[in-house]
Order: structure tokens, then sequence, then C-alpha cells
């Protein structure tokens, strides 16, 4: 399975999707990294841009074409419309607070990198109170819901 992750140095997961100057695209299966190559984000644009109702549409759709081979993209944020573009070709969207892209990556091939975009406020919320008085989450919870 190919993921892809922006990076603008290949070191750091860059802070937006498609603004990006590369990609990072990673072969993986099995919990392994079989292979890994840095794709140029140039995609090609409309000639005539300013007679379509909507230029950036047609720039989100050729970012989507530069990842498109890939079933995941891993990021640290992304726009709707730029999620709607790669979730209509059948790509996932991960997003991460994970700086590193080689840890993010390692996370990945492990299964353990979570998708922080379905966390839930109020199980976080929970979870940190939990933290600082030292009870464990599920005890808490009930109290919140009571």
């Amino acid at each position: 399975m190919k993921i892809a992750i922006p990076s603008d140095d290949g070191i750091h997961v860059a802070p937006r999707f498609w603004r990006v100057s590369s990609f990072i695209v990673a072969d993986v299966d099995a919990g392994c990294i079989l292979a890994t190559e840095s794709r140029r984000n140039l995609p090609r644009l409309s000639k005539f841009p300013r007679m379509r109702p909507d230029p950036w549409r047609d720039r989100y759709r050729a970012v989507a074409d530069v990842v498109a081979d890939c079933r995941t993209v891993i990021a640290g944020s992304i726009g709707d419309t730029m999620r709607r573009a790669l979730t209509r070709r059948g790509i996932e969207v991960v997003i991460t607070s994970e700086e590193y892209v080689d840890r993010a990556l390692a996370l990945f091939a492990l299964l353990l990198l979570r998708d922080e975009s379905r966390i839930d406020p109020e199980d976080a919320e929970i979870a940190e109170v939990a933290e600082s008085v030292g009870q464990p989450a599920a005890t808490l919870e009930d109290e919140f819901d009571a």
C-alpha cells in the first residue's frame, strides 16, 4: 500500500497539504517500509483558469493527481475541499500531530498512528482530567455522564 506525506524538506510533516513543494511517498506492507520516493508537487493547471468558474478547484484536482496512486495520505492539516477531492478518489486522509515524516511512517506501518481528526474532543477532555487527578479515565467518564 502506498501512502503520501506532504513535506517541504523531507524531514518534517508540512503544516498545509496542497501548498507543499513535495510529497514523500512510501510503500508500506506488513509493518515494513519497503521503499520511499519524493514527488515534486508541480501539478498541471488548466491553460485558461480564469474561464473556469472555480480555478482553485482545478488546483485541488491537480494536487490529488500527484498522489492518485496512494491509498492513504497523512497530513498535519487539510482543508475540506482538498479532503473531498482525495476522498472522491478513494484516498483515506489521516490527520496527525507527528512532526517528523519518518516517525509518522513508522507509526503508520505498525498500525499505531491515530487519525486525530476522529478523536472525540469529549474523550480527550476526560483523559486530560483523569491524568491530572490520577484516576483511570473510565471512572471519570461515569461522573461526566451523570
